[in-house]
């Protein structure tokens, strides 16, 4: 019973402190990062689909951000994140991370049997100096030239340029709401925009 008189005097004395009201009011200061993902599913020429959506940040990927803004992880010059494209039905979850790339694990990356262009590495994610909040590579999208029939299921971003990589980071990944069907010479074009929000 003390417990839950004492608890009731510190909710009393929050209610009249009107300091903690203003700091509860106006102290929402947020910053969030919001990853849109288009995908572009071309056929002899001809956009056969094009679908959008929010992506999942990995807290992996969260933490490598964090880590080279504010710590003492440095940043290579040039571009460090790569495109990559994935086959197995899987739905990214926040937890998720590297270890699942590959082509023998969760996600089933595509391989040089899937994709024939690029060859060997994943596509750079090739974006452009921003003056905004927002950043993209829709001048420059990472582009697949489709080797096998298969089913395409989404997309990510990592750190390592090798399809085959399973270490680094994962940095965040798609899902695509319609999985896409490919065949050889089909083209997948993949445009990744991220948005750093404040309030």
């Amino acid at each position: 019973m003390n417990g839950i008189i004492a608890g009731a005097e510190l909710l009393q004395a929050i209610a009249e402190d009107r300091e903690i009201q203003h700091a509860l009011k106006h102290h929402k200061d947020k910053l969030g990062f919001m990853g849109h993902v288009t995908m572009d599913h071309m056929r002899a020429g001809k956009l056969l689909c094009r679908q959008s959506g929010k992506n999942t940040f990995t807290t992996e990927g969260m933490a490598k951000l964090l880590n080279i803004l504010f710590h003492d992880i440095s940043k290579a010059a040039a571009n460090i994140w790569y495109v990559g494209i994935f086959k197995n039905n899987i739905t990214p979850a926040l937890a998720d991370t590297s270890a699942k790339l590959g082509s023998g694990n969760a996600y089933g990356e595509c391989q040089d049997a899937d994709y024939d262009s690029p060859l060997t590495n994943r596509p750079s994610y090739a974006t452009e100096d921003t003056t905004t909040a927002v950043i993209s590579n829709v001048n420059s999208k990472a582009h697949f030239v489709m080797n096998a029939s298969i089913t395409v299921y989404g997309a990510f971003l990592a750190d390592a340029a090798a399809k085959t990589a399973s270490s680094g980071v994962l940095m965040c990944a798609k899902r695509f709401g319609t999985p896409r069907a490919v065949i050889n010479d089909d083209e997948i074009y993949v445009t990744y925009q991220i948005t750093s929000t404040t309030s």
